[in-house]
């Protein structure tokens, strides 16, 4: 077997393949990013932030526990900012499907 043929056999068993591409992902440029960047990609991905979505209360919630839990330091004056940019672009999507219907089955009925 051709030497270069045993190398990509080895490299495909690590795990390795010539086109593997690692997904970036940024938070949205607005108002703000800046002050979520110097506080929160410090300790995770902005992938965390971007699939979390949240009401303000919810981002103050995650905030809070990531400080008694976590080891966040106070954000201080940075911290309204870092709220208005979280709730501004990364809140709850609204749905456009319906609400599940209240079906009653005959076996249920009484």
């Amino acid at each position: 077997m051709p030497r270069s043929r045993k190398l990509r056999i080895c490299l495909l068993l690590l795990g390795w393949t010539p086109c593997a591409v690692v997904a970036q992902v940024s938070l949205k440029q607005a108002p703000g990013v800046d002050k979520v960047t110097q506080h929160c990609t410090i300790c995770h991905s902005a992938a965390i932030i971007t699939q979390s979505r949240a009401s303000r209360e919810g981002w103050l919630a995650m905030i809070r526990w990531m400080q008694d839990s976590q080891g966040l330091w106070p954000l201080g004056p940075d911290e309204p900012a870092i709220l208005d940019y979280l709730e501004a672009n990364y809140a709850p999507e609204r749905s456009s499907r319906r609400k599940p219907l209240n079906v009653v089955f005959d076996s249920e009925q009484s």
